[in-house]
């Protein structure tokens, strides 16, 4: 029987491992995120593929001008999205008021994000930091660090996977529902219901090219994951042989 001492011992490790899990996760998820919603590829892709271009009146220089202005917008890399193009012949600024305004609801939402990844980050380390220094004053403490490692990535996939599937059989059936549902839950206004007859930006990514862009988050964040997913597994089958060894 283990003493009380033991007991909170064991607790506080499973905590660190648990936020170090948690850490990753977030942290995989948000740069998943970040490197799809700006991969520039990716936006000349799909302008090609749905002739954005044309259905614009727009060169394919104005319009992917008035795409790097957005995107180096949202990673702070200017103070505004004022970009003026050619449209059906005409000189004039791309994007209007509503459209400037949404945008700086998209852009705090999103620093706010990667304010939370990098935050999430040192926590991580932290989380980390603590269970090597644990490990070091106990003579079974790689053992138990793999373990509890392990142990709690493993508890939260099965949460976090049945979350994700529930989502993404949702967006699969209704994508229209879940991104009216995203926008709901993180915007407190409704600038970012645009009408596409005077909306350039809205026209610029219609549905399916956030469908396109979701669906490939969510692959490169579900590689990824299971290769993190099996290699935790592996961590835990070793340190349980290692500890039948020693028995």
């Amino acid at each position: 029987m283990i003493s009380q001492q033991e007991a909170v011992y064991e607790k506080s490790g499973k905590t660190a491992a648990g936020i170090f899990s948690l850490a990753l996760i977030f942290v995989l998820l948000v740069t998943s995120i970040d490197f799809h919603a700006f991969n520039k590829n990716y936006y000349r892709e799909q302008y090609i593929k749905l002739n954005t271009a044309d259905s614009l009146g727009m060169s394919d220089e104005d319009l992917f001008a008035a795409t790097e202005t957005l995107l180096d917008y949202l990673h702070d890399q200017r103070d505004d999205i004022l970009v003026s193009g050619e449209v059906f012949g005409m000189q004039r600024e791309i994007f209007t008021e509503r459209e400037t305004l949404h945008m700086v609801d998209v852009k705090n939402l999103y620093q706010n994000v990667l304010t939370a990844r990098n935050l999430a980050t040192m926590i991580g380390v932290l989380a980390f930091a603590y269970l090597i220094y644990r490990s070091r004053k106990d003579e079974n403490g790689i053992n138990m660090l793999k373990r509890q490692l392990a142990g709690s990535f493993i508890q939260i996939s099965i949460c976090l996977l049945i979350v994700v599937g529930m989502l993404a059989g949702y967006a699969l059936m209704d994508f229209t529902g879940f991104w009216i549902g995203f926008h709901e839950l993180f915007f407190t206004n409704d600038l970012w219901q645009l009408n596409p007859a005077n909306s350039i930006m809205i026209n610029m990514f219609p549905e399916t090219f956030f469908a396109g862009m979701v669906f490939r988050i969510t692959l490169t964040f579900l590689v990824v994951y299971f290769l993190l997913l099996i290699g935790f597994i592996f961590l835990r089958k070793k340190a349980k042989e290692d500890v039948d060894k020693k028995i």
